[in-house]
């Protein structure tokens, strides 16, 4: 299984329980990051106001791809990584230097004015090969191999972001937009390879009603491969009707993924809820690439389904659960993140559909998505920093 949400071990210690387990930090700073970000970012929008070390619209794909995600799957892999190998994984002081070198990485792009561009970017740059590092020594030492596929995504993840700067140095034209296509497709396809081990295995256990999930390796494979091949097509720049028919059949090998993942119950359980509609959203994404790729839709609609809905669901879902099963305490989404989740889907609609049903109201429909996005995501930085700040409560190590 992708990660055990008990520790096996009852020896008591201390320290500062922030900088005990990769989660705690990463968790804290991609909720307050992603908050901020969007809350900038709906400044910029409205205001054209900005002093930053590459374009507005960069910025915000950049960050959200590169700072935000990034911040969410170093904490899921230095916490999931001492699960698989029962070796501990970078605290302490080690994992202080790893979250400020995120930090550097976000500041240097609103350092234009003092920092050369290539620090800027050889800062931001050297965050994922160092985390893929750390993640990586104790999975060989145990001999994990199976998961070494993680590191192979991460690496995936460098390299678009290698491309994003050398776009924004002015050394591979269109490196900029090409990364962040590049990085969000390894997102996906993180979250599809993930998603299918754990999504199916949440809810047999969440439900404890018998409830099998029906899960077909032939439609796991096809799915990945599929997903796989719009996404080279659409990089590549090559639109039109075989673009259109392969994220066709993309959208419907993930739809016939999740029906069988699909039960009733879920709509009683938020932490099993948020996933299905998290994956719903990148189902829903794949569908709209297909008039997107035909010339017939806006291609950032098609994203932003992908993105607010799809990765702005599964993330804080997974954060959620993840947080609260290593910090001891029961496996529950209280009232507010409900509402936080809630707010998420409402981010989307008003992000995607609106548009599509009245266009004229699109300038409106970003600036309203980013603040209730921002405000979703402060409710859960609120309601979660004490989880990150206080021990375990059972006193266990993590």
């Amino acid at each position: 299984m992708l990660i055990n949400l008990d520790d096996p071990t009852s020896k008591r210690v201390r320290g500062v329980a922030l900088l005990q387990l990769g989660f705690r930090p990463f968790f804290l700073l991609a909720g307050l990051s992603s908050a901020l970000l969007l809350f900038y970012w709906g400044f910029i929008f409205q205001t054209g106001s900005e002093r930053l070390a590459y374009g507005p619209i960069s910025w915000h794909g950049h960050e959200m791809i590169f700072g935000y995600v990034v911040a969410v799957v170093a904490g899921f892999l230095l916490t999931a990584a001492k699960n698989w190998t029962g070796k501990q994984t970078l605290n302490g002081a080690t994992l202080m230097l790893l979250v400020l070198l995120w930090l550097a990485g976000r500041a240097g792009a609103l350092m234009a004015e003092v920092l050369p561009l290539w620090l800027i970017s050889l800062i931001d740059l050297s965050f994922i090969p160092i985390l893929a590092v750390a993640v990586a020594v104790p999975i060989v030492q145990a001999r994990n191999y199976r998961n070494l596929v993680f590191i192979g995504i991460l690496l995936i993840y460098a390299v678009a972001n290698g491309m994003f700067h050398l776009g924004t140095n002015t050394v591979f034209n269109n490196g900029e937009a090409i990364g962040i296509y590049t990085g969000l497709y390894t997102v996906i396809l993180l979250i599809s390879v993930m998603g299918g081990r754990v999504i199916p295995f949440f809810i047999e256990r969440g439900l404890s009603n018998g409830f099998t999930a029906i899960k077909r390796k032939s439609i796991d494979v096809s799915s990945i491969a599929l997903l796989i091949g719009f996404a080279i097509l659409h990089i590549a720049g090559v639109d039109g009707r075989l673009t259109a028919a392969v994220a066709l059949a993309a959208a419907i090998a993930h739809g016939i993924r999740l029906a069988g993942w699909y039960h009733h119950g879920i709509w009683r359980v938020p932490l099993l809820w948020v996933l299905v509609t998290a994956y719903g959203w990148i189902v829903l994404g794949l569908l709209l690439m297909v008039p997107a790729m035909l010339g017939q839709l806006s291609v950032m609609l098609a994203i932003h389904a992908i993105t607010v809905g799809g990765i702005g669901l599964v993330t804080a879902g997974m954060m959620v659960r993840v947080s609260m099963g290593h910090s001891g305490r029961k496996l529950h989404a209280p009232d507010s993140l409900v509402l936080s989740f809630i707010l998420l889907n409402i981010a989307a609609v008003v992000r995607v559909l609106v548009p599509i049903v009245l266009p004229g109201l699109y300038s409106d429909a970003v600036f309203v998505s980013a603040m209730i996005w921002g405000i979703a995501f402060m409710m859960f930085v609120v309601r979660m920093a004490p989880v990150y700040w206080l021990p375990r409560t059972d006193g266990r190590p993590g």
